[in-house]
């Protein structure tokens, strides 16, 4: 037999010597075989430090091994119970064998599908792939063999059972063999990846022959594939058969599939075609077949199936609150929806032909009596605040059909779902909105509130957090593996290194002068290393770095930080941020690739690439030191590069000779080194030095590298670029003819310019032009511009003119926002590579089964003329409908679907969006979340960005004259103050980056921190001189008050400082310490502030006032001035107390509602405005009076130096301003209107005074940099698209409309000229591409998905400017909005969702996190926060069993888990009751359902009851039974309510309302589900955060209610503004805010804002009593303002306050979550305890030691340890308590220690564990006073030394007996010898020995110590067992006392 043998260094992981099982035969010198066990071997073999290991063919001997291998296991599970032997060696204990070991069950390494690990691949015969091997995972239990067969150049393993398949094929078979061989064979895979790719084709030529040829085709290489893979792998009874796959499910079913339809049709040709056509979809699912072929896919697929764990519960929860939100609806709008306004009936009189009834029936069903308003009938209601019914017209109930064809309702229980689901998607859900607060009334917000933001904002958000985490987790272990392999190559590069050096050192010849060895071989690639500016010298670290060329940056360089928090610093690899990217050094700081390539290790050798310094020419040796000096000083080049220098000197062959310039070769990036004089830069390839006129060229060379890398260069390219981008801004439609000219000349000089540049930079930097990415970027940007110039006059190719758009981007050179978010895209497509394919593939799979199910649906039948835009009837139109569907906008492609193919549509649309929008586009805003991490967006830029500023720096120089240089910053004599300054400095320095290199110079980046350190120099300065002040001012009080003051000013002092440490943390980077001590000064500074705050008075003017006025510096000491001063202190105590801050918090409260009350409708009630303008003017002197002692307590310095009063001071000028307006009668006037607007910022200053707001309003402060950058650079991305949209659409979005405004045929009028000539009108779209302004405006439309359409659809129909735009005339550029919502609103939007986590983050951690928390690995904090929650636990007392036999029986029942589960069997029949409930029920149906309600009424209060008798008050006790007790009361209620209220004329609303409270009964199935709990637990934990941003969301719409209303309150009324939807008064203006805070609409609604003359009359508004009054606007809009309301309201509410409410829900969740991937949560230390209290009912915290081993046993995981638990609970070291006891919380915290894993000790863990071993003494007295006596590790020492002691005792005394007997026996046998046979004799032996043996231990019994028999019975596994024996002695086996791996064999008693 072949054999691979290799030897690899001892490792328990690589103990892959399967072959050596436990009883293996170890042949010694060819004698008997000698048994060794497996152990010992391990050892044996351990000493020589080698495995033997194999890869083997698999042979029927292979089977027999494993046979005999099963049988050896099965035979010791018989012998020991499955129960590890303990042994005591050296006073330690020693188990056989290891529970952990048993329980594994393959090695994480080998799985199937996994690559070879690198050391098998590299001993690994290739003559070996494909064929049947022995198995190399010694913990698979299976039978099975393994096939290595590589794909894609790597190594994979596939595992197979190794038992027969179809019971006739053995892995030897040879058509077994070969089946193995193809179906592991790569080409086999791209055989089969080929096929689906084309059939995927096929599939999309929808009804075309060819398609249905190829089916057969296809089918039939499937069915080769499948019997392939069933005759390698066996067909489905062990595991690794082929359906034990899941994707051979997929495979098996779809082929099924295909010959079902193919019988079908061969038996009924023609028929039937209709039921085919479902069955042929399946075809569809091939298409996901890719998955399983394509490695990288899997891991995403892998990811969505892990998220899919997860997601089971949010989607469980989901379902279960869309079933409550459905039935609410169903009891409330059940047939609301069809109320409409009907004609006023006229006096019927009966007929003979007709009754009254029948008369009022026409007249109601009659369509044209209905009102109808824009093609729709009005619906209208009768309850208050609903729409009502125009003159004339009486609103009706149940007239005609629901809305929007039927199927906005919630009549039924499925509608109601519909309803419900469309409402959480926020899809069009403004429709169901309006429509039911005009059927129903305002009230109804509520329920549309509690469905958006907890169903929509809360739940859909849940399913984004899980699908991240699921990424993010996938992500972090494909990421650990990839760090354990290299880490693993690591280990094995040095030898190797080591070798191939040695190997080179013997061939190379010092001094000769051929190319040595050595030199060659690191000459390979000088331009790797050139490119990187790296030195790379000594150890292999620094070599491996230089030579990965680049990619090292790409790799590493993702600064991720997770939107879903996992395991940081210790998670097993290293972070770094985007822009240092670099590698940690052994000293742990972070260094920038810059660094790195200036900094190279000390501990060179000087082996330094020949092409680097090889070529060097002769230099004198000072010489060459002096010009490493210089370009040190320039380049922070270490010391240590001299060295290297010399030595290339030394040893490298020089290139010339000859006298003249000396030639330097440039390295890094083509800039260094810097050209000294007399020196010459050589930047070109080596080919090109041969030639005559090389030296010249070096100097022409040289010379333009001198304009190329000069700074002003770079500055004037930048301006260039700023001016480009503006001059194709400017372009707009309708230009005259002049600013035409002038753009066209603009563009030739610039690609004038831009080429001069790209020559410039090419000839100066010739063979590094291209190696970097801006240089290639710019190259073929230049390119495109000068072919574009070429094809100017080209019609039809103005596509090359985008290219000129590409220029924007250059600007990222110089700014690295931009630059960021551009590589961020770059290196996440890179990630998103396989998840877009998987996107793919699943619009892919739902296009075609829509095209396959509804192409013929769309017809003309149905839909008139107008058939829907968005269809299925071809494939493009198909994959864009399935796009509109991910991007959320679903509901109206349903409508338009079920119109034509009725609730089929569902079956496609609703698994399209949860899965391609809930799952795998959530999982796209994942992986964006992970790579924008918005401390990457705040960092500094790095050198080369800062060429900018050393231009302007160069420009200043120029101008010095004019300029004078700053006075240097000198600080005060306060000696504190300049020790605080200093340590800032110093805080600075600290940064990594600007760490000083060996020659002493420090980065640029300690350059850019100077002008923060001069801020705070200057600062210091204020704060002295106003210090001195304080003192002069204080002179006159006692020395402890000014010590006090000083004190005061100390902590002002080092809380501005501690702003400016966390500001520079941010960042810099700051170490975890710094930031902890910092926040904990600042605490100290916080409460020394508390005590001394009503004490100090500051400084009344700015500190120049005082020195230019000496007068003031007298003033504190006259008489008056004390007095003064006196009163000020004594304002400034009023005003910081806090009734005067609650008064006016009131008071702010009051006057902001007086401001709801002025509304339109205001001059109908006099009395009101009176009274309100009396109030105006209270409030106005209030306010001012307030103001006034605001500046007398706190000094106008003060005063107008804080933001919120600064913001009062303004607030009080307006008031004051609009009253002195109103009194001079000019307040008509608008900029005196607006003043008045601008009261609306009135409750602005609650926000100062309420902590909550303050907290969240700061928080939002602090990232509006951030969001700023972000914005900053969404504009500029989004200008791209918009001036392409301008190039593609300007001007054509006009066209020829009717009077009724709708747009006519291009048949009728083709193009302007003709509209005009036929008196139509050429009207331009309000939303266009006519200019840039109007593009964003377009493209803002398309990012928020409102108005899109519209949008789209004119883009896609436009022609020609002046033509009349043609049905879908440009199909494609559909595309161009694909690729914009993709780029700018994907991964731009969500940039906002990341900064704004981001931030919430890092506020948290300033906020919450303890100092000592810093110092802890992530595992040691998980371990402390678990402890910290069993402090807070104690074991109940149980609900003692009542005495009284009869209350005893209700107990029994009340806590049976029987009773339990029939409990919640009827609350689900109840649900189902409730969901047959529908409109317009038979009276059978009614009747039924209330005797029903009744039934269950009764049943649930019958339970309540016995639970009541059963548990007596305790009942009371759980809150859960409470909420039941009030559901319970409430039905009653209902009931009686509803009997009473029959007979009374209510309205039937009371009536739904009554009935809604039986919901509550479904609410209590929560409690039965863990999951749900878990999740509705991470909103309780949110709540008071939200409620703090819901108030921040109420005040912010309240202020946008309040402007709307004065500014848009008399606008004209015009659809979609209607009688409920208005900012008429306060109350609509809210209601209509509400639903804009989801940017539902926004676009309708800002239409109607917009109108001007002459669609209104600018001078005067009609009121409702229909008389005209004068107005400043009339009843027009403001154009400009309501642009800014609309699109400052919605960037505000929902891009800031809405994503902040995501951010701290997702950051709830993950904390819960994070809990239960720590291990333990919350229910676990509850379920204990449930447990707990079974063994221990009088709750005395302690159990018997006997029941531990039980007690574990029975807790569910992860606390609990299933038995044999012997070993881990010795394992845990117990302490036993007197009485054999051991207390709950010494278990409990065994246990978390076991789930959590061992934990490090470290000092501040021991620190932290102390002080929570204190708390627990407060906690758990009874444990203290109890005294240790022993420990569960000692017990079984003790117990094992026993049994030790005792078979030793016994085996002596049978030795003894034996001995006895024998000779005994021999003397008889002598006797006898004569009379019987030996063998007689023998067996006559043989039987008086077993009888001996067995009176010897049936009959004797032993002495064992008290100790032993108590060891041995407490101890003993079968404890629980009845036993037969109950001698505490069996027979022995002999030897088994040495030998514990014996046989049952061998149990014989050896002599």
């Amino acid at each position: 037999m072949e054999e691979i043998y290799a030897g690899i260094p001892y490792g328990r992981d690589l103990m892959l010597n399967r072959q050596y099982s436990s009883d293996t035969d170890v042949k010694d010198n060819g004698d008997e075989p000698l048994r060794t066990s497996n152990r010992n071997r391990c050892f044996a073999i351990a000493d020589i430090g080698i495995i033997p290991l194999a890869f083997r063919l698999f042979t029927d001997d292979s089977w027999a091994k494993q046979l005999q291998k099963e049988e050896d296991k099965r035979k010791k599970e018989e012998k020991t119970g499955g129960i590890a032997e303990a042994h005591l060696v050296d006073g330690e204990l020693r188990f056989e064998d290891d529970e952990e070991e048993a329980k594994k069950e393959c090695d994480p390494k080998l799985k199937e599908g996994d690559l070879l690990p690198p050391d098998l691949g590299d001993i690994f015969r290739t003559d070996y792939y494909g064929k049947p091997l022995e198995e190399i995972d010694r913990f698979i239990k299976d039978k099975t063999f393994i096939a290595i067969a590589p794909r894609f150049g790597k190594k994979f393993i596939y595992r197979f059972t190794s038992t027969k398949a179809f019971y006739v094929l053995p892995p030897w078979n040879p058509v077994r063999k070969l089946a193995v061989y193809i179906a592991t064979n790569q080409y086999f895979d791209y055989l089969v990846i080929t096929t689906i790719l084309l059939n995927c084709i096929f599939l999309a030529m929808h009804k075309s022959p060819a398609a249905e040829t190829a089916e057969y085709v296809f089918l039939g290489i499937y069915t080769i594939e499948m019997i392939v893979k069933n005759l390698a792998r066996g067909f489905i009874l062990y595991r690794f058969t082929y359906l034990r796959d899941p994707w051979n499910w997929l495979d098996f079913i779809v082929i099924v599939s295909a010959y079902i339809t193919i019988m079908i049709q061969a038996a009924s040709p023609g028929g039937g075609t209709a039921n085919l056509q479902g069955l042929r979809t399946f075809r569809v699912f091939r298409a996901l077949k890719t998955v399983s072929i394509v490695p990288g896919l899997k891991t995403i697929v892998n990811a969505l199936l892990r998220a899919f764990k997860l997601l089971l519960e949010v989607i469980m929860l989901t379902t279960f609150c869309l079933m409550v939100f459905a039935l609410f609806g169903l009891q409330i709008y059940k047939g609301v929806l069809r109320q409409k306004c009907v004609i006023s009936l006229p006096e019927f009189v009966a007929t003979s032909s007709m009754s009254i009834e029948a008369q009022y029936d026409a007249w109601v069903k009659n369509t044209s009596n209905w009102y109808e308003s824009d093609g729709d009938y009005v619906i209208c209601g009768n309850a208050s605040g609903s729409g009502k019914c125009p003159d004339n017209y009486t609103c009706l109930t149940d007239i005609g059909e629901n809305p929007n064809f039927g199927y906005t309702n919630f009549d039924h229980f499925g509608w109601a779902m519909l309803s419900s689901f469309q409402l959480i998607t926020l899809d069009f859900w403004e429709d169901c909105y309006n429509k039911v607060i005009r059927a129903a009334g305002p009230f109804n917000v509520a329920f549309f509130i509690v469905v958006v933001f907890f169903g929509s904002f809360y739940l859909i958000n849940l399913m984004l957090a899980v699908v991240a985490m699921a990424y993010e987790e996938e992500a972090v272990t494909t990421e650990a593996e990839s760090e354990e392999q290299e880490k693993q190559i690591k280990e094995k590069d040095p030898l190797k290194e080591l070798a191939n050096a040695t190997k080179a050192a013997a061939k190379w010849k010092p001094g000769g002068k051929e190319k040595s060895d050595l030199g060659e071989k690191v000459e390979k690639p000088p331009d790797t290393v050139q490119s990187n500016g790296k030195l790379p010298e000594g150890d292999a670290e620094s070599e491996k770095i230089a030579a990965v060329n680049g990619q090292t940056l790409v790799k590493y360089g993702k600064g991720r930080k997770p939107m879903v928090k996992m395991p940081s610093k210790d998670s097993g690899y290293s972070v770094q941020s985007s822009q240092s990217g670099g590698s940690k050094e052994k000293d742990g700081d972070t260094t920038s690739w810059d660094s790195i390539a200036n900094k190279t290790a000390d501990s060179g050798t000087g082996s330094i690439s020949h092409g680097l310094l090889g070529d060097l020419p002769e230099l004198p040796s000072n010489a060459k030191r002096q010009n490493l000096v210089k370009q040190q000083s320039t380049d922070n080049i270490s010391s240590s590069a001299i060295h290297l220098e010399k030595a290339g000197n030394e040893e490298y062959p020089v290139k010339k000779k000859k006298v003249g310039p000396e030639i330097i070769l440039a390295y890094g990036d083509g800039y260094k080194p810097e050209r000294q004089k007399g020196q010459l830069i050589d930047r070109n390839c080596p080919c090109c030095t041969g030639t005559s006129i090389y030296t010249y060229w070096l100097y022409v060379q040289n010379g333009v590298m001198v304009i190329a890398s000069d700074p002003l260069l770079d500055l004037f390219i930048t301006i260039c670029i700023v001016l480009n981008t503006v001059f194709m801004a400017i372009e707009h439609h309708g230009m005259s003819d002049e600013l035409k000219e002038v753009l066209r000349i603009a563009n030739y000089i610039f690609t004038t310019i831009f080429t001069f540049e790209c020559v410039v930079k090419l000839t100066a930097l010739s063979k590094f032009y291209f190696s970097n990415g801006w240089n290639t970027f710019d190259f073929i940007i230049v390119i495109a511009s000068l072919v574009d110039l070429g094809l100017e006059d080209v019609d039809g190719l103005s596509v090359f003119r985008s290219f000129r758009l590409l220029r924007v981007f250059k600007l990222a050179q110089s700014w690295p926002t931009l630059k960021l978010l551009l590589t961020i895209i770059l290196s996440t497509l890179g990630a998103l590579g396989y998840l877009t394919i998987v996107l793919v593939i699943v619009i892919y799979i739902f296009a075609v089964i829509g095209l396959q199910l509804f192409s013929d649906s769309y017809t003309e039948s149905v839909f008139g003329e107008e058939i829907p835009r968005w269809n299925f009837s071809d494939f493009f139109h198909a994959m864009l409908m399935v796009f509109r569907v991910l991007c959320g906008e679903w509901i109206e492609p349903l409508w338009d679907c079920m119109r034509a193919a009725d609730e089929l549509c569902m079956v496609v649309f609703l698994p399209t969006l949860v899965l391609g929008n809930f799952i795998v586009l959530n999982l796209f805003l994942a992986l964006l979340l992970n790579a924008f991490a918005s401390d990457t967006l705040d960092q500094e830029p790095n050198d080369e960005d800062n060429r900018l500023k050393l231009a302007i720096a160069k420009i200043r120089k120029m101008c010095c004259c004019c300029l004078k240089p700053k006075r240097s910053a000198s600080v005060g004599p306060n000696d504190k103050e300049d020790g605080e300054a200093s340590t800032t400095t110093d805080k600075d320095s600290k940064d990594p980056k600007a760490k000083p290199q060996a020659n002493g110079t420090v980065t640029s980046k300690e350059e850019k921190n100077k002008d923060k350190v001069d801020a705070a120099f200057s600062t210091q300065r204020e704060e002295f001189s106003s210090f001195n002040a304080a003192m002069k001012a204080n002179a006159s009080d006692s020395k402890a008050e000014g010590a006090k003051a000083d004190g005061k000013k100390g902590d002002k002092n080092d809380d501005q400082k501690d702003k400016k440490d966390e500001e520079d943390k941010d960042d810099d980077d700051l170490a975890l310490g710094a930031e902890a001590s910092t926040m904990k000064k600042k605490k100290q500074g916080d409460e020394d502030e508390e005590e001394v705050k009503e004490i100090v008075v500051e400084d009344c003017l700015p500190e120049a006032f005082y020195q230019r006025c000496a007068c003031w510096q007298k003033f504190d000491d006259t008489a008056f001035g004390k007095k003064w001063y006196l009163f000020r202190k004594v304002m400034a105590t009023v005003i910081e107390n806090k009734i005067f801050e609650g008064i006016i918090l009131f008071l702010i409260g009051v006057s902001s509602l007086t401001l709801a009350f002025e509304d339109v409708y205001l001059y109908t009630n006099p009395t009101l405005e009176t009274a309100l303008n009396w109030l105006n003017i209270i409030f106005a002197v209030l306010f001012s009076i307030e103001m006034l002692m605001k500046w007398v307590g706190m000094g106008f310095k003060k005063y107008f130096t804080q933001f919120w009063t600064l913001l009062d001071f303004c607030i009080v000028v307006v008031s004051i301003a609009s009253l002195a307006a109103k009194a001079a009668g000019v307040d008509n006037i608008s900029a005196f209107r607006s003043l008045r607007t601008l009261r609306a910022f009135r409750p602005l200053r609650a926000i100062s005074r309420w902590q909550g707001m303050k907290i969240v309003v700061n928080a939002l402060m602090l990232a509006i940099p951030a969001i700023c950058n972000v914005l900053v650079v969404c504009m500029v991305f989004w200008l791209i698209f918009s001036i392409m949209g301008v190039q593609f659409f300007s001007g054509k979005f006009f066209k020829c409309i009717d009077e009724d405004g709708a747009r006519l045929e291009s048949t009728v009028t083709a193009n302007k000229s003709e509209c005009l000539a036929k008196n139509y009108t050429w009207q331009n779209s309000k939303i266009n591409f006519d200019n840039v302004i109007s593009g964003y405006l377009a493209l803002f439309q398309v990012a928020t998905f409102e108005g899109w359409m519209e949008v789209m659809i004119d883009a896609v129909d436009a022609t020609d400017v002046d033509e009349q735009p043609r049905f879908e005339a440009g199909l494609y550029y559909y595309l161009y909005f694909v690729a914009f919502i993709i780029f700018g609103a994907f991964f731009t939007l969500n940039l906002f969702i990341g900064v704004i986590i981001e931030n919430f983050n890092a506020l948290k951690k300033k906020y919450e996190g303890s100092y000592l928390d810093m110092f802890l690995t992530q595992g040691q904090r998980n371990y402390m926060n678990t402890l910290k929650k069993l402090a807070n636990k104690k074991p109940q007392k149980t609900v003692k069993r009542p005495k009284n036999s009869f209350q005893a029986v209700f107990y029994d029942v009340s806590v049976s888990s029987k009773f339990d589960l029939a409990i919640i069997v009827f609350i689900f029949l109840n649900m189902i009751i409730m969901a047959v409930d529908h409109y317009k029920m038979s009276d059978l149906v009614t009747d039924v359902l209330d005797i029903m309600n009744i039934v269950f009424t009764t049943v649930f209060t019958m339970e309540a009851v016995v639970k009541i008798i059963g548990l007596r008050l305790h009942y009371f006790r759980q809150p859960w039974n409470v909420f039941d007790f009030v559901v319970v009361v409430l039905s009653l209620g209902g009931i009686i309510l509803d009997q009473v209220l029959d007979g009374l004329i209510v309205s039937p609303t009371l009536l739904r309302v009554v009935r809604v409270f039986r919901i509550g009964r479904v609410l209590r199935l929560i409690k039965a589900a863990k999951g749900i709990r878990k999740l509705l637990f991470a909103l309780i934990i949110s709540l008071p955060a939200l409620l703090n941003i819901g108030a921040l969301l109420f005040l912010v719409m309240y202020i946008f209610a309040i402007i709307g209303m004065s500014s848009f309150g008399n606008v004209k009324i015009e659809s979609p503004l209607d009688d409920t939807v208005n900012f008429q008064t306060f109350g609509n203006s809210f209601v209509l805010l509400l639903r804009l805070s989801t940017s539902a609409g926004w676009n309708d609604i800002l239409e109607p804002l917009l109108i001007e003359p002459p669609d209104c009359d600018p001078d005067y508004i009609i009121r409702s009593d229909g008389s005209k009054v004068e107005s400043s606007n009339g009843d027009c809009g403001t154009p400009w303002l309501a642009y800014f309301f609309m699109v400052a309201y919605i960037i505000v509410i929902f891009l800031i306050v809405i994503n902040m409410y995501i951010a701290v829900i997702l950051e709830n969740f993950n904390q819960a979550h994070e809990q239960e991937e720590v291990g333990v949560t919350e229910d676990d230390f509850d379920e204990f305890y449930v447990v707990w209290e079974k063994f221990d009912p009088l709750a005395t915290q302690y159990i018997k030691y006997e029941q531990l081993s039980t007690f574990v046993a029975d807790l569910d995981p992860p606390l609990g340890i299933p038995k044999p638990n012997e070993i881990a609970l010795v394992a845990c070291d117990l302490p036993i308590m007197e009485g054999d006891k051991i207390h709950c919380l010494d278990v409990l915290i065994a246990l978390v220690k076991n789930v959590l894993g061992r934990v490090e000790e470290t000092e501040e863990f021991k620190e932290l564990r102390a002080q929570m071993e204190e708390k627990f003494e407060e906690t758990f007295p009874t444990r203290v006073n109890n005294g240790k006596m022993s420990s569960t590790m000692q017990k079984k020492k003790e117990d094992v030394a026993a049994k030790t002691l005792q078979r030793a005792w016994r085996s002596f005394k049978t030795q003894k007996q034996l001995r006895n007997i024998t000779k005994m026996a021999m003397d008889k046998s002598k006797d006898d010898e004569d009379k019987k046979s030996k063998g007689g004799a023998l067996a006559a032996l043989g039987q008086r020995l077993s009888t001996a043996l067995s009176n010897f231990f049936s009959g004797s019994s032993r002495p064992g110590s008290a100790a032993s028999a108590r060891s041995v019975k407490s101890s003993d596994p079968d404890a629980g067992k009845t036993k037969v024996n109950t001698n505490t002695l069996q027979m022995p086996s002999v030897g088994a006392l040495y030998n514990n791996q014996k046989d049952e064999n061998n149990r014989d008693v050896e002599l």
